[in-house]
């Protein structure tokens, strides 16, 4: 046997002297079933050889005020990903007025290619006016077994040409291919036994309208003494929710939620990793994953596709409890500062 395909790991590159350079790859026992005799003959023999990512990279635009991603996508009942405007863009959309300039970072994600593929041969990704091809039918052909060569040469470019034009469009759709990928995971899962409630038996109803109806003097007056309204009282409709300063509790709430707020934005990436990493950070129950240990995992050099088949679950399911984690620790490290940046 003189060819084979498997899906290795891409371990090590060596640079030696004399230019010559040292792949390493690492893959398992199961991929190479029947091939080890046959690639072991090829030890110190030329072979041909193309490696395509199964992880694609792509960037997130995150608002460094809400430290929030500044577009997000809802996916409607037929599975079409559409853009949802934020409430003050909307807003200013309706009105006519300019948009707010919004002071943004880059930060780095990663999905499974397959996920992002998927999306494409299904027909649901969109097409872009500078990125005129066709990569439905592009990827369908490729995962099909032809070779960018062969795709390319139809196209009249060059088959590295068309790598940079596929990378760039899986880069771009990513974030729309994995809402879609909750969408279609979500649809079929069986609702609650118990999510549509049993109506009232009628005799009830009947028996609840009779009561409230047959309210004695003294029930009445209870109920008015429970909510201030008894005689002689001095409840004063603008006083209430109010403290001795005259500032709202409402007011205040807002306040504390402007100064979380700067708080949260004042944290950078790596300020927040290095918390994560000194173990400072909370436990949160609904987190089920220990990312201080896998977060030291990824700055050892492994991706969250690697590490995700290691404690059984998929790199998607695993990003996405990274993200809440962030969140969540975000938002603890705000509410530590106390409002006031670098304090944590």
């Amino acid at each position: 046997m003189s060819y084979m395909e498997f899906k290795p790991l891409v371990k090590k590159v060596n640079l030696k002297p004399k230019g010559i350079v040292e792949i390493v790859l690492e893959t398992s026992i199961t991929d190479l079933q029947g091939k080890i005799d046959p690639l072991s003959s090829m030890i110190d023999r030329r072979a041909e050889a193309s490696l395509d990512s199964l992880v694609v990279n792509y960037n997130v635009a995150i608002n460094t005020k809400t430290n929030k991603p500044v577009v997000n996508y809802k996916v409607d009942d037929s599975g079409v990903v559409h853009e949802v405007k934020p409430e003050g863009e909307q807003i200013e959309a309706e009105l006519g007025l300019p948009k707010e300039k919004i002071l943004t970072k880059e930060e780095q994600e990663e999905a499974e290619r397959s996920v992002i593929d998927d999306f494409i041969r299904e027909g649901f990704a969109p097409q872009f006016d500078d990125l005129p091809y066709d990569f439905q039918s592009i990827i369908s052909r490729k995962l099909s077994g032809e070779t960018y060569m062969k795709i390319a040469s139809e196209l009249d470019m060059s088959s590295g040409k068309i790598v940079e034009l596929v990378d760039e469009y899986r880069s771009r759709v990513a974030p729309m291919a994995l809402k879609w990928d909750e969408w279609r995971k979500g649809k079929d899962k069986p609702k609650a036994a118990n999510e549509k409630k049993e109506d009232k038996p009628a005799e009830q109803a009947d028996a609840n309208t009779e009561n409230k109806n047959s309210d004695s003097p003294d029930d009445v007056a209870a109920s008015k003494a429970d909510q201030g309204e008894t005689e002689g009282s001095t409840h004063d409709p603008e006083q209430q929710g109010q403290d001795a300063s005259g500032v709202s509790e409402n007011d205040a709430d807002d306040h504390g939620a402007e100064k979380q707020e700067d708080a949260a934005a004042a944290i950078d990436k790596e300020t927040l990793e290095a918390f994560i990493l000194s173990g400072q950070a909370p436990v949160f129950e609904e987190i089920e994953y220990d990312f201080p240990a896998l977060l030291a995992r990824r700055k050892a050099g492994e991706t969250w596709l690697k590490i995700a088949p290691t404690i059984g679950t998929s790199s998607t399911k695993l990003q996405a409890a990274w993200s809440r984690y962030k969140k969540l620790v975000t938002d603890h490290m705000a509410k530590q500062n106390g409002g006031e940046p670098g304090a944590a």
